[in-house]
């Protein structure tokens, strides 16, 4: 039996002293379960960061190429034939926003989301766990 601290009594039986042992075990899982959790948000929010500027580098090549591209064309075409303007300018474009999604792309891979701490952590539980197992059986 336990008394009120938490202790088992140095005369508890085995079967105490282990169930104390399993309580010990849940509530350190537990706290492995939130420190995983926290630490998995950690490393989220970078890769969600990463995602959107790709998404902005998109909309960038879409949106803000329609707008300019016209008035760029149109003052290239007084130097050149209209079709290659077009060419040069929207060459240059694409080539600004693929490499804008590139970096954020490579950004997103460089994201380790394994929670490294929590699993550090784990096998420090796991030497405890055991040795808490081994000293109160014996």
């Amino acid at each position: 039996m336990s008394s009120s601290d938490g202790n088992v009594p140095a005369g508890g039986s085995t079967t105490a002293r282990l169930l104390e042992v399993a309580q010990d075990g849940v509530d350190l899982l537990r706290q492995e379960v939130n420190l995983a959790r926290q630490e998995t948000i950690e490393k989220l929010t970078p890769a969600a960061l990463s995602s959107g500027m790709v998404l902005a580098g998109g909309m960038l090549v879409a949106t803000g190429s329609s707008y300019v591209a016209d008035a760029i064309v149109r003052a290239l075409a007084t130097r050149m034939p209209h079709w290659l303007a077009s060419l040069v300018f929207g060459g240059g474009l694409t080539a600004g926003g693929l490499a804008l999604m590139r970096y954020g792309s490579n950004e997103i891979k460089n994201i380790d989301l394994l929670p490294t701490k929590t699993l550090h952590s784990l096998k420090e539980d796991k030497a405890w766990l055991l040795q808490q197992i081994k000293s109160r059986l014996i």
